[in-house]
């Protein structure tokens, strides 16, 4: 009898230790590291930069009283990526982190990144149609979903309606075309004093990348192994942007010439459409005419689709509290009620369907935006679903800058572009197979 009070008193023993290990492994304190930047990605000003980190935190604490989520404030933009690689290198990288677009493709080569497609198909609370198509697209390698888009900026274009309205003409709908865009331009541009030279302009600042998307194709294919410069579309969207600069080939407009008033057009951030567009920023700046952003406009062989730069956020492939770093990765890129302050604490868009096209959000642009000046707000979601996610890969920078010139050095040239194209993708062609 003793012996076998001895040995249930053991089990009960054991099974208490036991149970004690189990909650307190449950229950004791862990620290979820964040990796954020200060400021906004696209230099737009920003009251509180982390007042949207730190409410998805607060948020999460609660519903996690055993986690302490830290991270390291005052790292700027221009300090973010030489720091998280840096991070990385050490091996102490944080849980979760920002992932600046110029990032992307270095930390997938590196390994740095966890796969989320596993996440995404158990989690019922998130799924890949939540989102944006291009914002999605902008975590995505080769097929495998490495980071969930935390905010967004499209690219539209900003209209003078002033000065459309001095000439006669009604600002464009949200389908125009290029040869809408043209007539317009063409008829804008003139000298408006009788001095001899152009001071009136139809655009500032479109390029022959803007009309590459705008036709339904890109300047080179996903991962990078590729130049289409000189596909039929590419060669078409280049021919526009050419004959669009010969209508200021004499005199350019420049920043200052939109800044004043006399241009009609010019491409715009939205980011920037936001801070410029409210008071007190309007006073500063573009004072002197009225002004409204709409889509870019299409070509013949594609929509009126523009740009989208994705700020996105990811998790460590080494880290070890992988299902918590999903659930925080969740809160702040899945969770409407934080994505909404980015229209009230930043100058950025929401990749989420159900926050951007929503009543609540257009009211919150609204009170930003005076007068009639407001198609830039209505047409937000369209544009969103329209855009595009630039391709962005190992030695992108180097590659498109390389482009750059050489698309440059034929557009001003008279003879054969479509030929002078087809030398340029060679020449880059050879680049991207060294590199």
């Amino acid at each position: 009898m003793k012996g076998l009070a001895k040995r249930l008193t053991a089990i009960i023993v054991l099974t208490a230790v036991c149970l004690t290990m189990v909650v307190y492994s449950r229950t004791r304190p862990v620290e979820l590291r964040l990796g954020f930047m200060a400021g906004s990605y696209w230099d737009a000003p920003n009251g509180n930069c982390y007042a949207v980190i730190d409410a998805a935190i607060e948020r999460f604490e609660r519903e996690h009283p055993n986690v302490h989520v830290t991270y390291t404030s005052g790292i700027l933009k221009r300090d973010y990526s030489e720091w998280l690689i840096d991070q990385y290198l050490l091996g102490s990288e944080p849980d979760v982190f920002l992932v600046l677009p110029e990032d992307f493709g270095e930390l997938c080569e590196l390994g740095a990144l966890a796969p989320l497609d596993g996440y995404l198909a158990q989690d019922e609370a998130v799924s890949d149609t939540d989102f944006y198509p291009a914002a999605l697209q902008s975590g995505a390698e080769n097929g495998v979903q490495y980071a969930l888009p935390y905010e967004c900026v499209p690219t539209l274009m900003c209209v003078n309606k002033t000065l459309l309205e001095s000439e006669g003409i009604a600002v464009p709908s949200g389908d125009w075309t290029w040869e809408d865009f043209y007539n317009i331009c063409a008829k804008v541009t003139h000298d408006t004093d009788s001095d001899g030279e152009i001071d009136q302009f139809g655009c500032y600042g479109y390029t022959w990348q803007d009309a590459l998307i705008a036709n339904g194709t890109s300047l080179f294919t996903e991962g990078g192994s590729s130049c289409l410069i000189s596909l039929p579309r590419a060669v078409q969207a280049v021919a526009f942007a050419q004959r669009l600069d010969k209508l200021t080939a004499e005199t350019a407009p420049s920043a200052r010439d939109f800044d004043e008033g006399r241009v009609a057009f010019r491409p715009f951030l939205f980011s920037d459409y936001r801070t410029y567009q409210p008071y007190p920023w309007r006073i500063k700046r573009y004072s002197d005419f009225s002004w409204d952003c709409i889509p870019m406009p299409h070509g013949p062989a594609g929509s009126n689709s523009s740009e989208l730069s994705t700020v996105l956020a990811g998790i460590s492939s080494r880290s070890a509290h992988t299902t918590l770093a999903w659930q925080f990765l969740r809160e702040l890129t899945a969770n409407a009620d934080n994505q909404s302050m980015l229209f009230t604490d930043s100058h950025s868009v929401s990749a989420l369907r159900s926050v951007t096209d929503s009543e609540k959000t257009r009211q919150i642009l609204r009170q930003d935006t005076p007068g009639e000046s407001r198609s830039g707000v209505e047409m937000l979601s369209d544009v969103m679903e329209q855009a595009v996610a630039a391709p962005r890969f190992r030695n992108y920078d180097q590659a498109l800058l390389l482009t750059e010139g050489l698309v440059q050095t034929a557009m001003e040239d008279e003879h054969n572009l479509s030929l002078q194209l087809q030398r340029v993708q060679h020449e880059v062609q050879e680049y991207l197979q060294k590199n």
